[in-house]
């Protein structure tokens, strides 16, 4: 479970403009297991045999330097093999890693084949200056790609600022 949530936490994070590079980072990261996740919220509710948690108001959850907040937090798992399904944050979505940020109305991962994670409703990616704004944001963890839609009223928009090269001077 803790590896699911820090997959989530880490993987929403990384809606970035170098993708490549951070794919390797989120994978550096899985496999350092030995970091707990600190859950706080106003309420828990555990339905134990259909598998689901329901962390309630001022949900919080940390993972060494990522951290990541709701009003309400659902965990699913699968009833058979203990493994998560599904992880649903709920309204104001705010997720942070030193000068990462990314906030939505909803976000959810998928314990699918390639692992999915969608932020949903004013989704919103920081990465240093560059931004992604969009309705919707979804990231494919393992196949190491994203892709930003937008309804018909609104577009998505992306500001992308151009990497300095070492030893360049800042003009």
């Amino acid at each position: 479970m803790k590896k699911i949530i820090f997959c989530f936490l880490m993987s929403s994070l990384f809606f970035t403009f170098n993708m490549r590079a951070q794919a390797t980072n989120i994978k550096q990261q899985l496999s350092k297991n030995n970091l707990p996740v600190h859950i706080t919220a106003n309420q828990l509710k555990a339905f134990y045999k259909k598998g689901l948690y329901e962390f309630i108001g001022s949900v919080k959850a940390v993972r060494g330097d990522t951290t990541l907040t709701s009003e309400r937090m659902n965990i699913q798992k699968d009833l058979n093999t203990g493994e998560i399904d599904t992880i649903t944050c709920i309204n104001n979505v705010v997720i942070t890693q030193k000068d990462k940020k990314a906030t939505a109305d909803k976000a959810i991962y998928e314990n699918t084949k390639y692992g999915k994670i969608t932020l949903i409703g004013h989704a919103v990616v920081l990465s240093g200056k560059n931004i992604i704004k969009s309705d919707r944001i979804v990231y494919y963890i393992d196949k190491d790609y994203a892709i930003s839609q937008s309804d018909n009223k609104r577009r998505v928009n992306v500001i992308i600022y151009p990497t300095k090269k070492k030893g360049e001077k800042n003009e």
